[in-house]
């Protein structure tokens, strides 16, 4: 039998081989059509290796994670008490199940957030009483690598108010729920040898409601350790990604996607448009926030991706809106969408594995 480097061969120098008038010609039309199907096959093979990672993400286990987290025991998860404390055990101990490596030897990195009081000559700031805690995992990369890619969202809440327990299920239970799904899909993705080519953190911050405290102290210390800009190639964060109750559009099945343009070596619009349609997810993505700029900028600025850009490095924020049940009491889980929320997961995921390639 012909071997394809012979077709090849044949065709290129159909006058070195002796072959019956025509046949040249018919060689020819045969290696071409290999070369016009060999993509739509190697695309066909990515599609099917690249969707059944996605079966990872379930209703069940989605809502396994986020109703733990927002549930009352939990105490809406204010920095520094012991519901806030017990949910950082948590994403920790599903770090070490999902077999992801501490960042820095050890998963926790403490803090003290600073408060700021007003006073009659401006400001001051002091560091607070409270110890906040970030985990942080690593997926390594299957290949040497000294790049990383982080993936966040922030596990605190504002804990209770007179009485009332604010269980945040959107704010953030929902984004630790796709975090923590990532984390889970790419741990197996480099179990298996496939990827990431580039290293993946994952940071659920503790404090963002306190000035973004959380972030900042994490930032701080990859400028330590003088990871910051040239080494860390985008930052993902999630905030509030499980409800549909603001959607930009008349479309509920949508996510809204900001600080895409702070990535510079390629166009991140088209490659979430692509993959949107090429993996069937079908979501309608905004990015203009509602079309106002202002509020654009002005929300971009309230979590925890904007520590990581105001150090130069491209950072994203995914979410669902800012909602009339955001810091309310009933912010409760069953105003998430779970079919919408394993969406959005699996966009992300799949932006991620583009990323680090």
């Amino acid at each position: 039998m012909c071997k394809y480097t012979d077709l090849l061969q044949m065709t290129a120098h159909p006058e070195r081989v002796l072959l019956p008038k025509g046949t040249a010609c018919l060689l020819t039309i045969i290696v071409s059509a290999i070369y016009f199907f060999m993509p739509a096959a190697q695309l066909s093979a990515q599609y099917s290796t690249d969707k059944q990672y996605e079966s990872i993400i379930y209703r069940e286990k989605q809502a396994a994670i986020l109703e733990y987290l927002a549930d009352d025991m939990m105490r809406g998860r204010e920095t520094g008490s012991r519901g806030c404390q017990h949910a950082g055990w948590y994403i920790r101990s599903e770090f070490i199940r999902y077999g992801l490596k501490p960042f820095d030897s050890v998963f926790t990195q403490s803090f003290r957030p600073e408060i700021r009081t007003k006073t009659e000559s401006g400001t001051k700031t002091e560091t607070g009483t409270k110890t906040g805690r970030n985990i942080i995992g690593l997926v390594p990369s299957v290949v040497p690598s000294d790049e990383y890619i982080i993936v966040s969202a922030h596990y605190d809440h504002i804990g209770s108010i007179n009485g009332y327990i604010y269980n945040g299920a959107d704010d953030n239970a929902s984004g630790v729920t796709a975090m923590l799904n990532l984390a889970e899909m790419f741990s197996t993705l480099r179990k298996a040898g496939i990827a990431p080519r580039r290293n993946i953190i994952f940071a659920a911050f503790d404090a963002k409601e306190m000035n973004l405290a959380g972030s900042k102290a994490f930032v701080a210390s990859l400028e330590d350790k003088g990871l910051c800009s040239d080494k860390i190639k985008c930052a993902i964060n999630i905030d509030q990604i499980g409800s549909i109750l603001v959607p930009p559009h008349k479309d509920t099945n949508y996510v809204l996607v900001l600080g895409t343009e702070t990535y510079k070596k390629s166009d991140l619009k088209k490659a979430l448009g692509y993959r949107n349609s090429f993996y069937d997810i079908y979501l309608d993505i905004d990015h203009t926030f509602y079309g106002s700029r202002s509020f654009y900028d002005s929300y971009y600025r309230l979590s925890d991706q904007y520590p990581f850009a105001e150090k130069g490095i491209p950072a994203i924020l995914f979410t669902s809106g800012f909602h009339e049940k955001t810091y309310k009491e009933d912010d409760e889980k069953d105003i998430i969408s779970y079919p919408i929320l394993k969406r959005r997961t699996a966009l992300i995921f799949h932006l991620i594995k583009y990323l680090t390639e």
